[in-house]
């Protein structure tokens, strides 16, 4: 059987709610999380170019990127699709800076996957070619099932390799619209009833 892709932000972890946090240390700034109605960060959270590359770097210096939450029921919905013998496929656009705190984090919530991949889904320049994947040699690869947050991921898995997505509800992907390949749900206990082994979505 196909693994299932995961993307790791705010699909595994609380990261939109982390970004208010450093915009709060950083900046004495508030935002709600409701505010973040785009991917973009910086228009979301009203950056200058200066401050965002500030705001960019400290979130993901390792001590911060340990200290993400996970978001309520991830852990045990990978774990029960892992039991079920479901291959976890960990699939991330984080900068590649992360690498070792992301397998930390992983490793720390005993998160079970059979693979961990990142992949320059934005074209990031300081991105390690060493470490990341492009979008291209994404593509040879086979997914059964995918879970991701971004709208512009979930159209490129949908419409460019043909994969069934799960869209994660998140402020900034709300004007997608769910289609024959894109449903929309709202909560790992949503998300786990899954069954990616049988076209059940």
């Amino acid at each position: 059987m196909q693994p299932v892709y995961i993307d790791f932000d705010d699909v595994i972890t609380e990261t939109g709610q982390a970004c208010i946090e450093v915009l709060q240390q950083e900046f004495g700034r508030t935002a709600d999380f409701e505010d973040l109605t785009t991917f973009d960060l910086q228009v979301s959270l009203g950056l200058t170019d200066t401050e965002f590359e500030h705001f960019f770097q400290v979130l993901h210096r390792p001590e911060v990127v340990l200290n993400y939450q996970p978001i309520k029921g991830a852990v045990e919905g990978l774990n029960h699709w892992a039991d079920q013998g479901i291959k976890i496929a960990i699939v991330t656009g984080r900068s590649t800076s992360t690498y070792d705190a992301s397998l930390e984090w992983l490793e720390h919530y005993n998160v079970s996957y059979d693979s961990f991949t990142m992949v320059n889904k934005y074209q990031r320049e300081d991105s390690d070619q060493s470490i990341a994947i492009t979008l291209e040699e994404l593509t040879q690869r086979k997914y059964s099932l995918a879970v991701e947050d971004s709208d512009k991921m979930a159209a490129f898995l949908s419409e460019e390799m043909g994969i069934q997505v799960a869209l994660f509800d998140r402020p900034w992907n709300r004007n997608m619209k769910s289609n024959d390949k894109v449903t929309r749900y709202h909560s790992w206990d949503q998300l786990k009833k899954i069954k990616p082994d049988s076209a059940e979505f």
